[in-house]
């Protein structure tokens, strides 16, 4: 099993990191705006370093802002700015049901061999009318080729890709509707220059037609008919 305390104990994000990162607060955002106005709960599950949730602790006054993950020391680096933060199972979370008015996640859901116990349990937590953002590595992209050449398919556990069929199959067959379906990169192959190079730039390429040729692909959701936690 991958050592996840190792991992965030020596981790720094790289400025190609960095930019996804601010590539998904603008999705973060954009989906608190389009939620009713008032006070919202937000969670983000395998936090990890928490610098999406950084953001909007430090951006906005209408969130108050829950983390969870099963490594402590994650939980450790982030519990002075963030006093909910929990250690725990994503499949068996200490929440109750129907807390969250917006989950988020990137990078977690595809070190699962079953994704489904996860987004089962997601489902049990948010709200009705809450949505979750999951973001997870596009198939058909140059990182996938890079883990595929260095053998690195295991440098952070298990780790699987996706297509845009297959996260709409998944997503409709637990629960979910799926209210719009993004990707951030194409092909990957502007972040493979920002990482190489060690710096960051707004790309000239931001879409193209090939639904699972993004570094990553991002899925908001909501939870689809039934009451909270069922």
């Amino acid at each position: 099993m991958y050592d996840w305390d190792d991992f965030w104990k020596g981790h720094k994000a790289s400025k190609a990191e960095t930019w996804l990162m601010l590539e998904r607060d603008k999705l973060l955002n954009r989906c608190l705006d389009a939620l009713p106005p008032g006070p919202k709960n937000v969670l983000e599950v395998g936090c990890g370093s928490a610098n999406n949730l950084r953001l909007l602790q430090r951006r906005r006054r209408d969130v108050t802002c829950y983390a969870l993950d099963n490594s402590q020391e994650a939980i450790s680096r982030v519990k002075a700015d963030f006093p909910n933060a929990v250690l725990g199972d994503c499949e068996r979370s200490p929440f109750e049901s129907g807390k969250f008015d917006l989950i988020y996640s990137a990078g977690l859901m595809e070190h699962f061999p079953d994704e489904k116990p996860f987004l089962l349990e997601m489902r049990r937590l948010l709200k009705d009318g809450g949505v979750m953002l999951t973001c997870v590595p596009g198939r058909y992209t140059l990182w996938r080729l890079h883990q595929l050449l260095f053998f690195c398919l295991l440098s952070h556990g298990y780790e699987k890709s996706y297509t845009h069929g297959g996260l709409m199959t998944l997503f409709g067959t637990t629960g979910y509707e799926v209210l719009e379906y993004t990707g951030l990169d194409p092909f990957s192959a502007q972040g493979a220059v920002m990482k190489l190079l060690n710096l960051s730039f707004d790309p000239p390429l931001k879409t193209i037609p090939f639904k699972s040729a993004y570094t990553e692909l991002c899925v908001l959701a909501r939870r689809r008919g039934g009451a909270a936690g069922t």
